[in-house]
């Protein structure tokens, strides 16, 4: 399991221009289950991730991640089929409210992970977007809520199942704020650590595991 990188300021994305495709040799098998996938799934499309090319710490609690722009075909047909080696780049929302963090239970149609309960909000970072753009827009598009302050870097980790690198944002809402679950998730509901839900993501535990 690779270690958790923390953070006391957002990492820098440094983004090729040149696009990221798999090896010629896996390429070819890798679309023909994409197709399969799309003909089974009629809610996928292919859409822009960042293949991570790297991630190095810096000095006073920093870090740079180097990236470059791809396609989301080549992740999501590793879910149950070739791995393309691609590894791109996410984010992670911990909203709290007290003592109680935000959980979302993963649609059963998610590519990973589906039916397991995650720290809510989460999604990919697209091309031409900042990590701190892409939280807040998962953030509002998932759970209807919007921060009221800017969101602070905690982490990077590694999802060893998902296979991705993601960025741990703490998130600041209004107290009275409710939130709505979209089709990402079948429920989204407030937690206390004695009363978490049993089916947590990995990168879900080792999350809540930063709160201490």
């Amino acid at each position: 399991m690779h270690s958790v990188i923390h953070l006391r300021r957002p990492p820098i994305v440094q983004v090729s221009p040149e696009p990221w495709v798999p090896d010629d040799a896996i390429r070819e098998q890798a679309q023909q289950r994409w197709d399969v996938m799309c003909a089974a799934n009629g809610k996928l499309f292919d859409g822009g991730l960042l293949q991570v090319i790297g991630v190095q710490r810096t000095g006073c609690g920093g870090a740079t991640i180097q990236a470059m722009p791809c396609a989301f075909k080549w992740y999501a047909v590793q879910a149950d089929g070739p791995d393309c080696g691609c590894r791109p780049l996410g984010v992670k929302g911990l909203v709290r409210r007290g003592e109680h963090i935000l959980m979302g239970q993963r649609a059963l149609w998610t590519t990973f992970h589906g039916g397991d309960w995650e720290c809510a909000p989460s999604g990919g970072v697209e091309p031409g977007q900042t990590p701190e753009a892409a939280v807040e827009r998962e953030l509002q598009e998932e759970t209807g809520l919007l921060i009221d302050q800017p969101p602070h870097a905690r982490a990077i980790l590694f999802d060893d199942t998902a296979l991705s690198w993601e960025v741990v944002f703490e998130l600041s809402i209004a107290d009275d704020a409710m939130p709505i679950a979209a089709a990402e998730y079948e429920s989204l509901n407030w937690y206390t650590s004695a009363t978490m839900p049993k089916a947590l993501t990995p990168t879900a535990q080792r999350m809540l595991a930063m709160l201490g």
